[in-house]
């Protein structure tokens, strides 16, 4: 079920140990079991970046289950930036500090 965040709705839940059929450019998120919010970023290759994420374990740390992606898609990335940095000022991820 999508998640409406700062206005904008987020597509999900999501398995982030599994891949999209193609890649595409989005702000994502990393909720976990109790909706908190553990990660935020934003990417050209949602592929790569998440199955290949630097973070992951922090994310399994803060009770991240298997479905806790959620992403909302753009291909501009100015937009993208702004809007990971207005997740990340208000919600302030447990995981990351970019």
């Amino acid at each position: 079920m999508p998640i409406q965040i700062e206005g904008f709705q987020f597509l999900g839940p999501f398995y982030h140990t599994r891949g999209f059929n193609r890649d595409f450019g989005c702000v994502y998120l990393i909720l976990n079991t109790r909706n908190q919010v553990v990660d935020v970023g934003e990417t050209n290759d949602i592929n790569s970046r998440i199955l290949n994420h630097e973070r992951k374990m922090c994310w399994y740390k803060n009770g991240v289950g298997e479905t806790g992606l959620y992403i909302y898609i753009s291909r501009d990335q100015n937009f993208r930036r702004l809007l990971e940095t207005l997740i990340r000022n208000k919600y302030r991820p447990l995981c990351g500090d970019k």
